[in-house]
């Protein structure tokens, strides 16, 4: 569906919503909304991408932040990815232990040496608030000037083994944008790395397809090759064209666009 710019489009995870609260995924979900949307005032899809997420991350109610899940010893360790699709940049984090990984993420990207920063040197080389204490979080968003962004936060699935990385902090994978789309990815981290799904994306839409065909025909692909429950993406394209499809229960997903207009679901609904 075509939508007015600005756009932001985000989600709090594709799983199983039936047995959590998905009112207060909802209303978790419009806040986040709200307050990514604000940052269009006075900034770009970077800003609200980046809010967005940071907002979802403190909720408590997502598995990324506050929310994340522990590994096997009974520790934190969190990854988050963003990338300005107009530029190329990326920064991505993996294994760290602060209160908002996607504010590192940003923080590697602006720094602009490297792509990828794992662990406790990623926290020591840009200081951050620490963290006190199944589901991904992700957001892509185009600003009136054209601008496409995408990133995802996560804790991971629970009782991995430490060191463990999925798909959150990896471009094609867990995001991926550029001057043409940008998608953010969620679900089961170890198949989305054998797909690259949001690269898929991107190469679909280059080759014609619309931005709904090439989210629904790469999740397709994933279902017939995995089955079903493991995989949910967001995604919009440079006309302002938005989409949501995920082959889970449901997925925590919401849109706020132009003067304010705004929705949102985790069972039934079109984005």
């Amino acid at each position: 569906m075509k939508y007015q710019k600005p756009i932001l489009l985000i989600h709090g995870g594709a799983g199983n919503w039936k047995e959590r609260d998905s009112e207060k995924a909802i209303k978790e979900i419009n806040n986040a909304l709200d307050r990514g949307f604000e940052e269009f005032k006075r900034g770009s899809s970077l800003e609200a991408v980046v809010e967005a997420i940071s907002y979802m991350e403190d909720s408590g109610v997502f598995d990324a932040g506050r929310g994340s899940v522990k590994n096997s010893k009974g520790e934190i360790e969190m990854d988050a990815g963003l990338m300005y699709g107009n530029k190329l940049s990326v920064g991505a984090v993996a294994a760290v232990r602060v209160k908002n990984p996607i504010r590192l993420a940003l923080q590697v990207m602006e720094d602009g040496r490297h792509v990828l920063l794992v662990g406790k040197e990623a926290e020591e080389i840009f200081p951050s608030t620490p963290l006190s204490v199944e589901d991904t979080v992700g957001a892509v968003a185009l600003d009136i000037d054209g601008n496409l962004v995408s990133g995802t936060s996560t804790g991971g699935i629970a009782n991995k083994l430490p060191g463990r990385v999925g798909d959150s902090p990896i471009p094609g994978a867990g995001y991926y944008a550029t001057s043409r789309v940008a998608v953010s990815s969620t679900g089961i981290g170890e198949i989305i790395l054998k797909i690259l799904p949001a690269k898929e994306v991107d190469i679909l839409v280059s080759m014609g397809l619309s931005i709904c065909d090439a989210v629904r025909s790469v999740i397709n692909k994933v279902t017939n090759i995995f089955g079903k429950g493991n995989i949910g993406m967001i995604g919009i394209d440079n006309n302002g064209n938005a989409t949501a499809y995920y082959n889970t229960v449901g997925m925590a997903r919401g849109i706020k666009y132009g003067n304010g207009e705004r929705k949102s679901f985790v069972f039934e609904g079109e984005i």
